[in-house]
């Protein structure tokens, strides 16, 4: 795919996939869990984290029939390139609307929280510059930049979660049900696809050590969904809902309420790398994944020349929505809702087909 194959280590690929899949958390997306699973939305991401296993090892299942291989390869060889170009163009949405969608919220959030001056045009302009520089630079230099700055998220998220803890009201939890099992089932069918970033292991997956898929999918959806569960569960412990669903951003909100005596308020700033590096790692992925789409599309060596069309792409979808509260639901009604449903169900065809023509002496037996 580029000049020289990158190496990508076990632990790098965990933290890319665990950045990539959380990053929705320290944004809106949260309040769609509460909308529908009440104070006991902090039960999907737990059952959404099961979901998300279940499609690593579907995933995984198809991958290691074809040794060396990433998706966009796999479906061309089983189903020819016309029908793979729409499972292509599929994979590309995903990358290119998920990534656009999120640079509007995150730019407008910046500017909103500490920028009020600054045109949201440099803003975005500003990460969609560095996000492509990383992603230019490799899928090396995106992993290694995920691996260095994944300990400063933790920490600062951490320490977010331990320092509203003197705020928690756990009477809050209560009915512990929430709006009911049928209304939180009705949640996690709407938002299984938290878990379509998946989607990545299958574009990285030649440059992963060994037989390593499961692992690495295992321990990068696990660990997200135990962030997850906190990402959503701190928020209703702090504000108790309903006031939760009118925040547009927990965990700044969260952030803004701390107070250590005298001198220890107004501490949002702290916790800006959490936002930034957390979403500036999840806009180099998408770059770099919907590159290497294109690249496979067009039967290329090497991604970079797209690395500048993905950009561009990105912006553009960035501002044709008019704010970020629209880009939030434009990104859940197209994205979030039935993406994960597609991919599951383009992975079943091709393990399909690949059976198929395993039973008939073909490759993938």
């Amino acid at each position: 795919m580029s000049r020289q194959k990158p190496v990508v280590g076990v632990s790098e690929a965990v933290t890319l996939l665990f950045v990539v899949i959380s990053a929705k958390i320290f944004l809106t997306q949260s309040i769609f869990l509460y909308h529908r699973g009440m104070n006991a939305a902090w039960v999907i991401p737990i059952v959404l984290m099961f979901v998300g296993l279940a499609g690593v090892l579907l995933l995984v299942a198809l991958l290691n029939r074809f040794p060396g291989r990433d998706l966009v390869q796999v479906g061309e060889e089983l189903t020819g390139p016309y029908i793979n170009f729409f499972f292509g163009l599929f994979y590309l949405a995903v990358f290119v609307l998920g990534a656009g969608f999120t640079l509007r919220a995150i730019s407008e959030h910046m500017v909103a929280g500490f920028f009020p001056d600054t045109p949201i045009s440099l803003v975005a302009g500003s990460f969609i510059l560095a996000t492509m520089v990383v992603s230019y630079l490799g899928l090396e230099a995106v992993v290694r930049t995920a691996r260095l700055l994944v300990g400063i998220l933790l920490a600062t998220g951490l320490a977010l979660v331990a320092l509203t803890a003197p705020l928690w009201s756990f009477a809050s939890l209560f009915p512990i049900w929430g709006a009911g099992p049928l209304e939180l089932f009705k949640g996690v069918l709407e938002n299984t696809g938290v878990y379509v970033s998946i989607l990545l292991l299958g574009i990285i997956y030649p440059f992963l050590p060994g037989n390593t898929g499961k692992k690495i999918g295992f321990w990068g959806v696990g660990i997200t969904g135990i962030i997850s569960l906190l990402g959503v569960l701190v928020p209703i412990l702090v504000f108790t809902y309903p006031t939760v669903t009118e925040l547009t951003l927990p965990s700044f909100e969260m952030a803004r309420i701390i107070n250590i005596g005298r001198f220890g308020q107004r501490m949002e700033v702290v916790f800006l790398p959490m936002w930034v590096f957390a979403n500036m790692i999840y806009l180099s992925a998408s770059l770099y994944g919907g590159a290497a789409v294109l690249c496979r599309l067009c039967a290329l060596d090497d991604y970079r020349p797209f690395v500048l069309s993905m950009g561009v792409f990105i912006t553009v979808v960035a501002f044709i929505t008019q704010n970020a509260p629209q880009a939030t639901y434009w990104y859940q009604d197209y994205i979030i809702r039935y993406s994960f449903a597609i991919l599951t169900g383009i992975v079943l065809l091709l393990l399909s087909v690949a059976y198929l023509k395993s039973r008939g002496g073909g490759r993938g037996a």
